[in-house]
């Protein structure tokens, strides 16, 4: 017999973690139902090996049938939410849309691409946010370096050789140097090309790429990125594309055929259809213990909500903190049902790794500096520990063995741009 109805709006770190501890913890009679478009959730911090060659890509994610033994999971978009009712509409590939009505509701719904409206950008810019989105850059990487090698024009090679990847946070700073590395290590089945002919720009309206970081890391990073061969570019951004070249704020024009946007990300459209209290940014407003700011079984977590950490500032959307996020809010939700206080999350970062290219990484962890090969060692070590499942975990370790012996993958795999012709 169902005594109370949990409703999980999101699958990803936050909401599959929040579900899985639910699993263990809930009373009897409690019915969890999670609710997300995929059937699996992308472990997002190895995205991008995966978008390199240095991962198979089936093994970047987890599906939500194993991980979840207990939690019904129906694969459909959350199509709106009535609070007052506590009801939620899903809408399914194909079919009807189905009603779920719950006694809590935890919106972990993630966050969407920061497109803004620079001309250009949603004809010919790539994104790193999805499997799809890595798979569609590896095979355009691909492919310029297919055309290049066939072309006998100077200009023409030089556009297509260059890489401009927009924004230099943790994410775009790991997609210029691992994209750099596998292009460069690619390049040596075309023998028409040379690696000095690969060029990776980043582009960054700030002053210094990292700049969540210390300043120290941050200039080491920039210092071993430039010192392979990256250009960085500060203090300035992209406010032009073209299917063939991309224009900076100062006036200088780029030849490229290749824009790679990961300059921030943004809420969900949905959080601002709710009622709920939103931030100036469009995300859930919390309070400490997770639950959505005057209500009283509504929780947000993950990258749609700002949840304050006992300073009241926002903790960070991190695959860490969305993990700790998530079962801290089953906790309360638990505590909730069994009529006891909830608390508020408590989580202090263990530390920032971030994968440089070229086997070499920066890290900060329990304010301690790394930088290099160590660094990048103790990011594989982290992450492979984190890895859901044995399983996983023994793929991505065999992987990464074979990769230590044997050439990348280069072999495109049909993803392309609707919308973007061959330049």
């Amino acid at each position: 017999m169902v005594k109370s109805r949990v409703v999980i709006a999101g699958g990803g770190f936050a909401g599959a973690y929040c579900a899985r501890r639910l699993e263990r913890l809930a009373p009897e009679g409690t019915q969890v139902v999670l609710i997300n478009p995929r059937n699996y959730f992308v472990f997002f911090p190895l995205l991008v090996e995966a978008a390199t060659s240095a991962l198979e890509p089936r093994h970047v994610v987890a599906p939500l049938r194993q991980f979840l033994r207990k939690t019904r999971l129906v694969m459909a978009q959350v199509e709106s939410v009535d609070i007052a009712k506590q009801q939620v509409v899903a809408a399914p590939e194909l079919g009807e849309p189905i009603t779920f009505g719950y006694d809590h509701l935890v919106l972990a719904l993630g966050s969407v691409n920061m497109v803004p409206d620079v001309p250009g950008l949603k004809q010919h810019g790539y994104f790193m946010k999805s499997l799809p989105d890595a798979l569609l850059l590896r095979d355009r990487a691909i492919g310029m370096l297919e055309m290049a090698d066939a072309s006998d024009d100077d200009q023409r090679r030089r556009a297509l050789l260059s890489f401009v990847v927009v924004g230099a946070s943790y994410t775009g700073i790991e997609v210029a140097g691992e994209f750099f590395d596998f292009l460069q290590d690619a390049s040596r089945l075309y023998p028409r090309i040379d690696k000095k002919e690969i060029r990776v720009i980043v582009v960054q309206r700030g002053g210094r790429i990292l700049d969540t970081m210390s300043e120290a890391l941050s200039s080491r990073a920039a210092e071993l990125l430039t010192r392979r061969g990256l250009e960085i570019v500060t203090s300035d951004t992209v406010v032009n594309i073209d299917s063939s070249s991309a224009t900076l704020a100062s006036g200088r024009v780029i030849a490229t055929h290749t824009v790679v946007w990961t300059a921030g990300i943004a809420a969900p459209p949905l959080l601002g259809e709710l009622g709920l209290p939103v931030e100036h940014h469009g995300y859930l407003s919390c309070e400490p213990d997770l639950r959505v700011a005057d209500t009283t079984n509504v929780w947000g977590i993950g990258d749609c909500a700002v949840n304050p950490d006992p300073d009241g500032h926002p903790y960070p959307p991190t695959a860490q903190h969305a993990l700790q996020e998530g079962e801290q809010a089953a906790r309360n939700i638990v505590a909730t049902l069994r009529g006891k206080p909830t608390e508020p999350l408590v989580y202090k970062s263990k530390g920032t790794l971030t994968p440089l290219g070229g086997g070499r990484a920066i890290a900060e962890v329990f304010g301690m500096h790394f930088t290099g090969r160590i660094a990048w060692l103790m990011w594989r070590t982290v992450y492979l520990s984190k890895m859901p499942g044995l399983g996983r975990k023994a793929r991505v370790g065999l992987d990464w063995l074979l990769d230590m012996f044997f050439r990348r993958d280069c072999s495109q795999q049909g993803f392309h741009l609707p919308h973007d012709d061959p330049p």
